[in-house]
């Protein structure tokens, strides 16, 4: 029997080979993080300092938290399920976390387009009145 592809001569005890060390090596993956998170400050203050409500900073907005989200979600991934001891459980959290960035992206869109905004709904549930509970009326003399 002729046995094809690469056969594996490595051996339990043989060292991990060494990357060649590199400065840059995940800075940027780590910079872009931050970047994100910085970035969420002014965004979420500036429609409501600014007092105008405009699509394109909400937009903005909702991009960057769909980013950030999915970046927090794709980190816990990483650190918590390890590639090598459980593959299939990764693969399925990775499609699981694409299936819910793309809901929630469709959310985000559907809910600016067809619906007043992130922005002005976070205005209208802030300066919301408190409504007084509803209070039953007492008949007297009915039992």
């Amino acid at each position: 029997m002729e046995q094809t592809g690469i056969i594996d001569t490595t051996q339990v005890n043989d060292p991990v080979p060494i990357p060649e060390p590199s400065p840059t090596h995940g800075s940027y993956h780590w910079s872009f993080e931050r970047l994100m998170s910085i970035a969420l400050v002014p965004l979420t203050i500036a429609p409501f300092a600014a007092g105008t409500l405009n699509p394109i900073p909400d937009a903005i907005l909702c991009a960057t938290i769909i980013l950030h989200s999915h970046i927090g979600f794709q980190s816990v991934i990483i650190d918590y399920i390890p590639a090598k001891r459980l593959p299939k459980t990764r693969l399925l959290f990775w499609w699981g976390l694409r299936a819910a960035t793309l809901i929630v992206a469709v959310g985000f869109f559907e809910f600016e387009t067809n619906d007043v905004g992130l922005t002005e709904a976070i205005k209208k549930i802030w300066t919301a009145k408190k409504e007084a509970p509803y209070v039953e009326p007492v008949l007297r003399g009915v039992a």
